[in-house]
Order: structure tokens, then C-alpha cells, then sequence
């Protein structure tokens, strides 16, 4: 009994094992015809893995799933610009059009980049005006610590944006609003114009990502709808002349320009100041000196005896070639609804009735036109509109006590003072990327094929800038506007229609004793009757000047001759020395050298005479026991 027992036991066993087997067996069998099925798909998929949605695969199973995302890998997708001013990650950065430093473009696969001539191609505006730059795909590091990626660097060294017009205008959407009272703004707006709440309306509503049509919705002409890119353009206003219709553009700051009081200014100054941006009567009749009664009305009141009529602050152009339509151009600003319009208010009608376009349009005040308002560096006893608290509501007259900022001003004041007619660029001007595009170019025939595409992505450009390193700008068509010293700060003179520091500047228009403009070669007993600036004192008439990057003819005054800067002093050529790293020695140290190069340099320009340059000091070194501790690169500029 006790050997059947143990026999029965075994066969139940054996039963078993052999089932398990079988099991296993089923399973391969289903693992391997699961694969073939894969390999199938994989076939049938490679060409077009975005619209097969995974042939033949059940909900359970995602290996056809995992096919599609390798096939994908390989496209290219341009997510980030790193701002080259902060290294961080960013859907929108603005430069300067005369950018020369390094840029950098992020994305997703730029790996499937590395082995291709790639070229970056950066399409602008509305008109769609392309540049077009190579790149190099290198590494960056990442938005995560101690990681890096894959990224396109676009070498700006040639300033391939340069000529590119600043067309359009930045437009101010930070929420300014008070965090105790939210329907009223009260915190300082910026003034800076790479700030990222800055939007520049440049493109066709189809290039906007931040509006989300449908197809029964495909305008942006809805009060609340967003559309912060999309075109539209205003200026300025002064005073329309009610004889032709024309409009006066304003020129001058709501300041005492002549220096006698602001109730003594003259008629002809107050036209060329800008208007309020409000509707209060009192604020307009301070800053115009005249003494009108009743509410402002649009093309009603009359100014001057009646030869000027009030169409607001601002004029609008080309109101049908608009992007943003109807009611979404008025935009109020209360505890629920932040600005994404043009102007908060209209004269012609509010947010559910200004309609047609021209009427929203024309009539509009309280601008979100960069900047809306700000602070300028104005002189001791110099009298202007400002407000102390509210940055965005009506003005009185103030007077600095002592030198140094003015209270809020209204945003036309800070346009006008950073104007330039030639470029017509002012600090609000600026144009954007409708599209960037990832591109390879034939060789042979030069045709284009585009590898990726992103209007998600925005680069905006602004004008020109140039600062020293206390981050003040040195670049003249950037430079503060002015027509009279009373519009710069206390350290500053106007000269030329800008302010110069008086450090670069030894004379201002109001102490020289002769203004004129004379040409080269006509006779000359100042430096100030030139339009070079540049009197020849040996030959009695006007020399020429130029000191451009095309053109470099200097005036190249003597020591002990009278100066407006130094750069219109003699170059002398100095010598100037530097410890330089020479290498590394096969311990590994650092080697170093004593080098001197010849540096012409411009004398100083002091009391308005010119001075020789004071020649630099050498440094100690001892060839036998060189300390190459504080050794430098090798000057590539000398």
C-alpha cells in the first residue's frame, strides 16, 4: 500500500509539471507572435508614426506605442531660447537688433541635428522678412542642475539683425494692480524694455499663439479675448490743427523747458508737449496753460482760440489692417480683468459698445503702450506734471527740491525723450519672429528644406543699445532726446539734442557763446559754430569729424587745443603692458610673460582743452621668478 501511495504521488506530480510546461510553452509561443506582429507594424508605420495609432495592438499592449515615439524621435522641435542676459530657458527673448553675442536654441531630438548643415531662419513681422543664420549644435547645460543638452548656437558676431526695422511697438501687460485694493493699479510699471511682460503687436493673428481660435471663432474682436501679438499701431497725439486736419506730433516732456515757470511757457512749446493720458480737465488745462471748462470731449473741444481741436493722446494708423478688431481693443483694468487690449477707455464708447473698429480706435486713452508711465532724472527746481502714488492717473505740478528722479510721469514723456528721427526708433519700437524655422540648404541648387517649424517660440528685437559698465547708454541714436538742459538729469547737459554726461561733455548748449551749423571748410572761431564740432585752429574754418564703424575721420586736435570730448583729441600711442599666460609646463603649472603692446589713445578732454593721456603704469615682474597668479588671456583687441 504504502509503494502504490507513493506512486500515486508521483504520477500527480509529473501531471502537474507537465501542465506548467505546457503553460510556458503557450506563452512563448505568444510572446513570439506578438513580436512579428510588432516588426508588421513597425513596417507599416515608419512613414507616417504620427497618424497610425498603433495598428494591431490592443489597450493592454504598448509596444506598437513605444515604435511610434522612436519614429519620432527624430524630428527636431524647437522648445526654448536661452536669454543671453540671465541663461535662463524662455518661449519669448528680446535683444537689441545689434546683438553680438551668442544665442542659443533648445529643443527636443536636436541630436538627429548633429550630422546636417543647419541654419536657422527667422521670419519677421507681418511681412514675413527672412534672415537666415548657420548653426552649430553643441551642448548647453540644462534647465535641471548638473544636466546639459543639445542645442543650436547661432554666432550673432556680423549683427545680422541690424537692419531689420523696428516696425511696431511693445505693449505694456504686467498686472500692476494693488494687492489690497485689486481694481486699482498702484505698483511702479517697468521701464525696462526686455522685461517679459512686454509684448510687441507685430504679426497676423495667425502667427499669435496667445490667441485661441476655433473654427467658428477666427477674430480677435471679442471683449477679454487674448491676442497680445497681434497688429495694431498708435502714436503719439498733440493737438489736431483744425484748418488742415493734421495732427501735431509731440516732441517735448510736460516740463518748464524755457527755465521761467511752467505758467510762463509759450503757446508754441505747449503744442509740441504731449498730452495727458486720461480725460481729466484739470490735467489738460495745466499742462496746455489754458483755462477750458466742462468734460474733454473727442473732436469737441477747441483749444487756442479755436484753431486746434482735442482728439485725444493718441492717433491710431491703418485701423483696417488691424489685427485686433472691436470691443477686444478696450481692455479696463479691474479686480477681475487685467489689460490685454490697446486702451482701457474710449471717448466714442466703452467695452460692450465701441463699435465700429475706427471709433474703439481713434478715441482711445489710457494706453498699455510701453511704457505706460515712468520716471525721468530731472534737475533741482525744474517744474512738470507728475504723480507721486497713483503711476497711472491724472498729474499735478511738482518741483524737484534737489536733483534727482521726478515722480510718474505719463508714458509720451519717456517716448519722446528716447526718439530718434532718423531711425524713427524710440524705446517702445520693436519687431518679432512670426515664425523660426530649422532649415538645411542645398548646395548644389541652393533649395530650401525645412526640418522644423515653431510659432510658439518668439524672439523680439528692440532698438540698438550700447551701455558702459555702470549700465549706462553710450550709444547716441539711444541716448536720452532733449532740446533744452531742463529735460536732463543734474550730471547731464543737452547738447546736439541729446544729454551727454559732463563728463564727456565739457560745455552745454546754453554756455556756448556762438551756435551754428557750418559746414566743412566754411570759417570757423569755435568748435560750436561746426556741425562737426571740430574748428581747426591752425586753418581758421571747420574740419571734418566721423567716427563710425564705415568711416573713421578724425579730428585729431593737438594737446593745449580747446575740445567738446576726447575723441576729438589726438590719438597717442601708448604703451601698454600685461602679464599674459604663455601656456602650461609639463608639471602642469602656469607660464607667463611680460607683454607690451602699442595702444593709440585718445587724450582726455578737460575744461574744454585737450590734456595728453596719462601713460600706464608697468607692472613688477621677474622673468627668473614669475608669479603668474594674476596673469590674463592674451588681448585679442590690442
Amino acid at each position: 500500500m504504502r509503494k502504490s501511495k507513493n506512486g500515486h504521488i508521483f504520477l500527480t506530480f509529473w501531471v502537474i509539471m507537465s501542465l506548467f510546461l505546457s503553460s510556458c510553452v503557450d506563452n512563448q509561443g505568444l510572446s513570439s507572435k506578438r513580436k512579428g506582429s510588432q516588426k508588421s507594424s513597425k513596417g507599416t508605420t515608419s512613414g507616417d508614426a504620427g497618424d497610425n495609432g498603433g495598428q494591431g495592438s490592443s489597450p493592454t499592449d504598448g509596444s506598437v506605442n513605444t515604435n511610434d515615439d522612436q519614429a519620432n524621435a527624430s524630428v527636431a522641435e524647437i522648445r526654448h531660447i536661452v536669454d543671453p542676459f540671465d541663461g535662463t530657458y524662455k518661449t519669448k527673448v528680446t535683444i537689441p537688433k545689434n546683438f553680438t553675442g551668442l544665442l542659443y536654441l533648445s529643443g527636443l531630438n536636436f541630436t538627429s541635428l548633429a550630422s546636417k548643415i543647419v541654419y536657422a531662419r527667422f521670419r519677421f513681422g507681418r511681412e514675413l522678412e527672412p534672415v537666415i543664420i548657420q548653426g552649430t549644435i553643441g551642448r548647453a547645460p540644462g534647465i535641471t542642475p548638473q544636466t546639459d543638452i543639445e542645442v543650436l548656437i547661432l554666432d550673432f558676431q556680423d549683427r545680422p539683425f541690424e537692419n531689420i526695422r523696428l516696425l511696431y511697438d511693445l505693449y505694456d501687460y504686467n498686472d500692476y494692480r494693488s494687492t489690497t485694493t485689486p481694481n486699482v493699479e498702484d505698483k511702479e510699471p517697468t521701464d525696462d524694455p526686455r522685461d517679459g511682460g512686454l509684448y510687441c503687436r507685430g504679426l497676423r493673428l495667425e502667427h499669435d499663439p496667445t490667441f485661441k481660435g476655433t473654427a467658428s471663432n477666427t477674430q480677435c474682436d471679442q471683449a477679454g479675448e487674448r491676442c497680445l501679438y497681434a497688429y495694431a499701431k498708435v502714436k503719439d497725439s498733440g493737438l489736431v490743427e483744425k484748418s488742415t486736419g493734421i495732427a501735431i506730433n509731440p516732441t517735448e516732456p510736460q516740463l518748464d523747458l524755457g527755465g521761467s515757470g511752467y505758467v510762463n511757457e509759450s503757446q508754441s512749446n505747449a503744442l509740441k508737449k504731449c498730452l495727458p493720458d486720461n480725460n481729466n480737465i484739470g490735467n489738460f488745462n495745466g499742462i496746455l496753460n489754458t483755462n477750458i471748462s466742462g468734460a474733454l470731449g473727442y473732436n469737441v473741444t477747441e483749444v487756442f482760440s479755436g484753431q486746434y481741436v482735442y482728439k485725444g493722446p493718441y492717433r491710431a494708423i491703418g485701423t483696417s489692417q488691424w489685427e485686433i478688431k472691436g470691443t477686444a481693443i478696450i481692455s479696463p483694468v479691474d479686480s477681475s480683468n487685467e489689460g490685454i487690449g490697446i486702451f482701457q477707455n474710449s471717448y466714442t464708447g466703452n467695452v460692450t459698445t465701441c463699435a465700429p473698429l475706427e471709433t474703439c480706435a481713434d478715441a482711445g486713452f489710457k494706453s498699455f503702450l510701453f511704457p505706460r508711465a515712468g520716471k525721468t532724472a530731472l534737475r533741482s527746481g525744474v517744474e512738470y506734471f507728475g504723480n507721486e502714488t497713483m503711476p497711472f492717473e491724472s498729474r499735478s505740478l511738482h518741483t524737484l527740491l534737489t536733483s534727482g528722479d521726478s515722480q510718474f510721469m505719463d508714458g509720451c514723456n519717456m517716448r519722446v525723450g528716447n526718439f530718434d528721427e532718423y531711425s524713427n526708433e524710440s524705446i517702445s519700437s520693436c519687431n518679432l519672429s512670426a515664425t523660426i524655422d530649422l532649415i538645411t540648404i542645398d548646395q548644389n541648387t541652393g533649395q530650401e528644406s525645412v526640418l522644423t517649424s515653431s510659432r510658439e517660440v518668439k524672439l523680439q528685437l528692440i532698438r540698438a543699445s550700447n551701455t558702459d559698465y555702470q549700465g549706462r547708454e553710450v550709444l547716441y541714436s539711444s541716448m536720452k532726446s532733449c532740446s533744452t538742459s531742463n529735460a536732463c538729469g543734474s550730471s547731464e547737459c543737452c547738447f546736439n539734442n541729446r544729454c551727454w554726461s559732463k563728463e564727456l561733455v565739457s560745455q552745454c548748449v546754453e554756455d556756448a557763446q556762438v551756435i551754428g551749423n557750418r559746414g566743412v571748410g566754411e570759417l570757423c572761431n569755435s568748435d560750436f559754430e561746426c556741425s562737426s564740432l571740430c574748428c581747426n585752429q591752425s586753418t581758421g574754418t571747420c574740419a571734418v569729424h566721423l567716427n563710425t564703424e564705415d568711416q573713421q575721420v578724425l579730428c585729431s586736435k593737438s594737446p593745449g587745443q580747446t575740445c567738446v570730448m576726447k575723441e576729438y583729441c589726438r590719438e597717442e600711442n601708448l604703451t601698454q603692458c600685461f602679464v599674459v599666460k604663455t601656456g602650461i609646463d609639463a608639471q602642469g603649472q602656469q607660464l607667463c610673460a611680460l607683454r607690451c603692446y602699442n595702444v593709440p589713445t585718445f587724450g582726455s578732454c578737460i575744461n574744454g582743452i585737450c590734456i595728453p593721456p596719462d601713460s600706464p603704469s608697468v607692472p613688477t615682474f621677474d622673468p627668473d621668478n614669475p608669479d603668474c597668479s594674476a596673469a590674463i588671456d592674451p588681448p585679442l583687441n590690442l
